[in-house]
């Protein structure tokens, strides 16, 4: 069973499962897949947990998938889908994994340890977070990720776009260790996440988010990174377009799937929410054969849908009418964003 949330214009499904307390949550192998017309919606596969089969005892937790934001062995914010415990308060329920949840090997949890969430009240569009204990002993070097974790975890469950914080029973003008000023509205995703430094917030600019590919021995996985353009841009699909092909900042462990030259031949149309991208050949495989990967397809989709409000896309490549997945299947005609970003990490054993 499922219900809809909204995060900006795309409906979000929350699974609900019920899990025993004492069971071992067991990943599937979930592989992206980007269907066909025939399929419903095009939608690839979503983490799916396992349990005994057994009658619900009393003790039994009803749990949701959430997408929670944690920090990398590069301290970098990355977006992780986790259970959590279905309460009538899911943003505090997160905010709680955010202290002492078991993430997979080599992610930490955001919020020093001690901290506690005393409540999470929605006041129209904004979340107000309540903390105390422990939650001013970290380094200010953390002070951005500490932010960016609250307010993209508790924006991501569609029920405020804003955040303030709240310690002592008073809301902060400013973060508490590196006194980094929040906006008297509150924060929200657009103010960023990862911010590459070369990126400053100089001028009259406004912010892009986009996603590249960080590896560790688990896997790939991808990471949010907002830029800054000038703040004229009015299609924000060949700009996102442009700071993939640009490339990641040096020095984060970052990659970017894009080629050097990547571009968009002509402007895209948009309808009802779906692109019509028309690319160089710059965004093939194999110097020029009619292959796309979907590792170049899928951060594509993420950042469409976090910077464009884009809901699905089309590919075409000058020159080339048929192009296919590197698996020999035809691109399909529109192309979805998973639901989650970084569904496939599996909660380390250790």
């Amino acid at each position: 069973m499922y219900h809809c949330i909204f995060r900006r214009a795309i409906c979000l499904r929350v699974y609900e499962k019920t899990l025993l307390a004492a069971a071992v949550l067991v990943m599937s192998g979930c592989s992206y897949s980007f269907g066909n017309d025939s399929e419903t919606d095009a939608l690839p596969k979503r983490v799916v947990y396992t349990e005994a089969e057994v009658d619900r005892p009393a003790s039994a937790i009803e749990t949701i998938m959430a997408e929670l934001y944690v920090i990398d062995q590069a301290n970098l914010v990355v977006p992780q889908s986790m259970p959590i415990e279905k309460t009538e308060n899911e943003e505090k329920a997160a905010l709680q994994y955010l202290i002492e949840g078991e993430f997979a090997k080599g992610f930490r949890a955001p919020l020093p340890e001690g901290t506690v969430v005393d409540d999470v009240a929605i006041e129209g569009n904004t979340a107000v977070v309540k903390l105390s204990g422990s939650f001013k002993n970290y380094a200010p070097e953390d002070e951005a990720n500490i932010a960016a974790a609250i307010t993209w975890t508790v924006t991501g469950f569609g029920k405020a776009d804003r955040v303030h914080i709240e310690t002592d029973g008073k809301r902060l003008q400013t973060m508490p260790v590196g006194g980094m000023p929040i906006p008297e509205a509150g924060m929200k995703r657009e103010d960023g996440i990862n911010m590459d430094a070369d990126y400053v917030n100089s001028g009259v600019t406004k912010p892009l988010t986009v996603y590249f590919t960080a590896q560790n021995e688990n896997g790939p996985y991808y990471v949010p990174v907002t830029r800054r353009i000038s703040a004229d841009t009015s299609d924000l699909i060949s700009a996102a377009v442009l700071e993939l092909s640009k490339g990641p900042e040096a020095g984060k462990g970052l990659t970017s799937e894009f080629m050097a030259g990547t571009k968009l031949v002509k402007e895209p149309s948009v309808k009802n929410g779906r692109a019509v991208l028309h690319f160089n050949e710059a965004i093939l495989e194999n110097n020029g054969e009619p292959l796309i990967s979907s590792r170049v397809l899928k951060p594509l989709a993420f950042t469409l849908t976090e910077s464009a409000g884009i809901e699905s896309f089309a590919i075409q490549v000058e020159g080339k009418p048929n192009i296919q997945l590197e698996t020999g299947e035809q691109v399909p005609s529109s192309i979805t964003a998973p639901l989650f970003v970084n569904e496939e990490m599996a909660v380390s054993a250790e």
